[in-house]
């Protein structure tokens, strides 16, 4: 674990505990209700950019 025999290893600050990590994945992750707007937002994005191209196309603009 150690490189140095005279090195101790850091049991606070601990690479390899799961339990640790599992709680920074949960604290730093996005909730449902954003990724449900994010969603929400893409889905609309996408059909105002088709309807905006249909315009263009069909010569209403």
């Amino acid at each position: 674990m150690a490189r140095d025999t005279n090195e101790e290893y850091d049991w606070v600050n601990d690479p390899f505990n799961e339990k640790r990590i599992a709680e920074e994945q949960e604290r730093y992750g996005m909730s449902g209700t954003s990724k449900a707007l994010v969603g929400v937002g893409c889905v609309l994005f996408v059909i105002g950019f088709v309807a905006l191209i249909a315009l263009l196309l069909f010569g209403i603009l």
